[in-house]
Parts: structure tokens; C-alpha cells; sequence
């Protein structure tokens, strides 16, 4: 006997998208200053 697999559906909560890339925009811009005020500028290749 087969039964149907039952599918779980949810709703997204408002606004989650528009909180998720604000925040990924925030953290990317944070890695950028971080790299970039490195000490060497943030070449590649450089000696350690």
C-alpha cells in the first residue's frame, strides 16, 4: 500500500529578504575595509 507523501509548507516571513541582503551588503563592505586596511593594502602574493 502507498500513501502520498505529505509536502511542508511554510510562509517566508516579511522582510526577510530585504534584512538578508542588508546584511550580507554590511558584512561584504566590512571584509573589504578589513582586507584593504591591511598592512601590505591587501596585495596578493605578498611575503608573510
Amino acid at each position: 500500500m502507498e500513501e502520498k507523501l505529505q509536502e511542508l509548507k511554510h510562509s517566508p516571513w516579511p522582510g526577510y529578504r530585504t534584512a538578508f541582503i542588508i546584511t550580507f551588503a554590511a558584512l561584504t563592505i566590512y571584509l573589504a575595509i578589513i582586507i584593504l586596511s591591511a598592512p601590505d593594502g591587501g596585495s596578493v602574493g605578498g611575503h608573510h
